[in-house]
């Protein structure tokens, strides 16, 4: 996804893609619009409502392979695992991340963010 710095210097570009986030996630807006800013929930008691819808969400825009598994069934493979694929540490340090292939876009696994930040399983593509 191109950067701020990108978008700022293509106005018209980020206009269309925003444009498009919004005709894809029509029903995130509406529901967004009548429960928080209706005053129904709190950020936190709405953010904790959507949570998995708002990450799932997240990991289509990245266009990941599912490798035959639903959505559904890799957020539960995501809550449910302790530790980090690659280091071992748990979860309960640091926070977790879908990691995923640049270069083909198929799933490798939960890892810690120390872990995904340095991509230690870019020689697994």
């Amino acid at each position: 996804m191109p950067s701020a710095k990108y978008y700022n210097k293509n106005p018209d570009l980020y206009k269309k893609q925003k444009k498009k986030w919004a005709e894809n996630n029509k029903q995130y807006i509406a529901e967004y619009n009548y429960y928080y800013r209706n005053g129904k929930y709190t950020k936190q008691e709405y953010k904790q409502k959507y949570q998995k819808s708002m990450m799932i969400t997240n990991w289509k825009t990245k266009k990941m392979d599912t490798l035959g598994y639903t959505w559904d069934e890799i957020y539960d493979i995501y809550l449910n695992t302790d530790e980090c694929f690659y280091c071992g540490i748990n979860f309960k340090d640091r926070k977790k991340n879908l990691d995923h292939s640049h270069i083909d876009n198929k799933i490798r696994g939960i890892l810690c963010s120390s872990c995904n930040k340095v991509d230690v399983l870019k020689n697994f593509d």
